[in-house]
């Protein structure tokens, strides 16, 4: 009885450590943020088909930093939104830009809190985005359609950002 007990307990381990370690390999930066002098976690800008994203997280929030790649040159401001389509809704999520007026491409969405998770961002955790559509001021789209492995590659830093920032 012992012998079954303590081979349930070694194949538990052998089943839950690759997830933790997984968990743990992050790739997170801790930084000091130039405004404030307060930490900072980011995970640098990674690629996304037409566009490259930084998630950043400090004490006061979580800022997902887009630089939409697109060759007419997005004009962004107080007015543009994103729209981000969720698998398995018909509806996107609808967000304003959170940064200021730019030709270059970028663009901000901004969730306050990270002592606690905010709702969205637990969304953007645990639901694969199949897309975001950015809308300029100009009523142009750019259209970034995610691969599966960028969809798991955003779960997974947003998951690891989120869970980190607690400690801010």
């Amino acid at each position: 009885m012992y012998k079954a007990a303590g081979l349930a307990i070694i194949v538990s381990i052998f089943i839950v450590c690759p997830f933790v370690l997984e968990a743990q390999n992050c790739a997170l930066k801790k930084e000091t943020d130039e405004f404030t002098g307060k930490p900072k976690l980011t995970t640098d800008f990674f690629d996304l088909k037409g566009a490259k994203l930084a998630i950043d997280a400090t004490a006061s929030g979580f800022d997902y930093f887009f630089v939409v790649k697109n060759p007419s040159n997005s004009c962004f401001d107080e007015t543009s939104e994103v729209a981000i389509l969720f698998d398995g809704e018909k509806n996107p999520q609808e967000i304003r830009n959170a940064g200021s007026t730019n030709c270059d491409g970028v663009f901000h969405i901004v969730f306050r809190g990270a002592k606690y998770t905010p709702g969205m961002v637990k969304k953007l955790s645990t639901k694969k985005v199949i897309s975001f559509v950015f809308s300029d001021r100009n009523a142009k789209k750019a259209i970034i359609n995610l691969t599966d492995d960028q969809q798991q590659l955003f779960m997974k830093y947003t998951t690891c950002i989120a869970e980190e920032a607690k400690a801010l």
